[in-house]
């Protein structure tokens, strides 16, 4: 399904009954990414995936755009669809638009699960996603798919399922460079947040094998934000939804309790 918000055009999909669980993918993912932990929480759960601006079936992202900008879309389709307050998923890049969602807006989310959470980027760290920006425009998707692939999923993943291997890879190079190029910058140029201003209970979910927003990451939000929960994933790496989909489902709906 396809909706109009903040003048551009967002797929998302929509399946389910229940109190509304609404997730966003991480950089140069779709909303494909949920489908695992989808078909468990649609047990109980109006679940809505959503395609950020510049991924996966939404429309390409034309001009610099801001983290708030990402938040103010989600808010934005979550009025277009009338729906009450929500729980709200991120994953790695899209937790930065959770937090600020929550921030901006705290009526409209009940809680928060950040998966593979970012909290803050040292100079280091956005001159790496700003060199990233300039690398793909200029060379492609390509140029930096070894590298991500090889971090985004477990080895266990890696060994036994080389399919989803490939398929992940193939979803990186499917985005649009320009796209991918904006959203590096928006991390980039990332403010963060009084996260103990954060009102929403708080779940957060890591990887044993991330090395991309390691465990630390998450227990600095954990010591930070004042109602949390971290739970650490077995044999799962920065995509952990896509290592552990049965796992994490689970710890979600143990949480939502």
């Amino acid at each position: 399904m396809f909706l109009d918000v903040n003048g551009t055009q967002l797929h998302y999909l929509s399946e389910g009954e229940g109190p509304t669980i609404v997730l966003l993918h991480g950089l140069g993912g779709t909303s494909g990414v949920w489908r695992g932990v989808m078909d468990t929480l649609t047990t109980n759960h109006h679940v809505v995936a959503i395609d950020l601006r510049g991924h996966g079936r939404s429309a390409p992202i034309l001009k610099p755009v801001t983290i708030r900008d990402f938040a103010d879309d989600v808010l934005a389709l979550l009025d277009a669809l009338e729906l009450p307050a929500v729980t709200l998923v991120g994953h790695s890049f899209a937790s930065l638009i959770a937090q600020m969602a929550a921030a901006v807006r705290p009526s409209s989310i009940d809680n928060l699960v950040l998966v593979g959470a970012m909290s803050w980027l040292d100079p280091d760290a956005r001159d790496a996603y700003i060199d990233r920006a300039e690398l793909v425009e200029q060379e492609g998707l390509d140029s930096i798919a070894d590298a991500w692939i090889a971090s985004a999923l477990a080895p266990r993943t890696h060994a036994h399922s080389p399919q989803l291997s490939g398929l992940t890879r193939e979803m990186l190079e499917r985005n649009d460079p320009a796209s991918y190029a904006h959203a590096c910058r928006a991390i980039a140029k990332y403010q963060p947040i009084a996260h103990e201003d954060l009102g929403q209970p708080t779940l957060l979910l890591v990887g044993d094998h991330d090395r991309s927003t390691p465990v630390a990451m998450s227990e600095e939000l954990h010591a930070a934000i004042p109602v949390t929960r971290i739970e650490v994933i077995p044999s799962a790496a920065h995509w952990a939804m896509l290592d552990q989909p049965d796992w994490i489902s689970a710890k979600m709906m143990t949480w939502l309790l």
